[in-house]
């Protein structure tokens, strides 16, 4: 928590209208917020129906103009908040949905992956969610536009929003990372196991393709095949490294056995896009 703070406040960004929303911790985080609580704008520390519904009411609350909301664990970088305003000065009144690249880095370690920001394609956001969440911002009037988060979910409300918001929306996309996002023990894309897949299938079921929405029950149903899509893409990297690609994808498949023969209307192609990994 208190490197996701000074994250924010050390930019001095002169116009930051920052709101802590803290669902209750019971650890260290309330005395680190109260040591800053004259930086912020607001902040409290109470039991709520969990993130989606905090960050709702947080925008209520707010009145900024460029939004968007930054997890515990993770981190902005250091001329985030400028960058971000630069970019999208006179775009205030506009529904705009900016996006940048982002760094992912193992808590406590040294590992980290950058993660440039792709360019925009609808087709893609309705197979993965390849927007990294931490580089995200809009303005007032996308939000205003989209509506809240969906705060019956848990681990896929940011997508669905993004989903919504591509109906609406015009997203920009930024060569620059905005964010750190930290890989640890107990983060949420880890932990999910069956139910973060099972909410994934439910907001393909809302906005995708019936293409889609086959290949996703297809690994809702398989739990082998599920567990080795990432590995799959991870040795194909592995491989990668020394070998040309279509090489190494090859012999990342042969590493991968529930993909060797797959039902008629399953494509790896679209597997290892729905994989995330790039």
């Amino acid at each position: 928590m208190g490197e996701t703070l000074n994250s924010v406040l050390a930019q001095k960004y002169p116009s930051l209208e920052y709101l802590v929303m803290d669902g209750g911790s019971t650890d260290e985080s309330v005395a680190v917020i109260r040591a800053r609580e004259k930086e912020l704008t607001y902040w409290r520390s109470e039991p709520d129906h969990g993130q989606a519904e905090a960050i709702n009411q947080g925008f209520q609350r707010g009145n900024g103009v460029i939004l968007g909301w930054l997890n515990s664990d993770d981190l902005y970088l250091d001329d985030t908040l400028r960058a971000v305003a630069d970019a999208l000065a006179g775009c205030e009144d506009e529904a705009v949905f900016f996006y940048g690249g982002c760094e992912l880095f193992q808590d406590g370690g040294t590992a980290s992956e950058l993660r440039s920001a792709v360019p925009f394609d609808e087709a893609r956001l309705q197979m993965t969610d390849f927007i990294d969440q931490p580089s995200v911002f809009f303005t007032r009037s996308a939000w205003d536009r989209v509506g809240p988060l969906d705060e019956s979910l848990h681990y896929a409300f940011d997508w669905d929003w993004f989903l919504r918001a591509a109906k609406v929306c015009r997203f920009v996309q930024c060569d620059q990372v905005l964010s750190r996002y930290r890989i640890h023990s107990q983060h949420k894309t880890g932990t999910g196991g069956l139910r973060r897949w099972e909410e994934m299938s439910e907001v393909v079921r809302r906005h995708s393709p019936d293409e889609v929405i086959r290949h996703y029950q297809y690994l809702l149903a398989c739990p082998d095949a599920r567990w080795w899509l990432n590995k799959r893409m991870r040795l194909a990297q592995l491989f990668g490294r020394i070998l040309p690609a279509s090489m190494s994808g090859a012999l990342g498949t042969l590493c991968a056995p529930p993909f060797w023969l797959l039902p008629q209307g399953i494509s790896r192609p679209m597997l290892w896009e729905i994989s995330g990994i790039r």
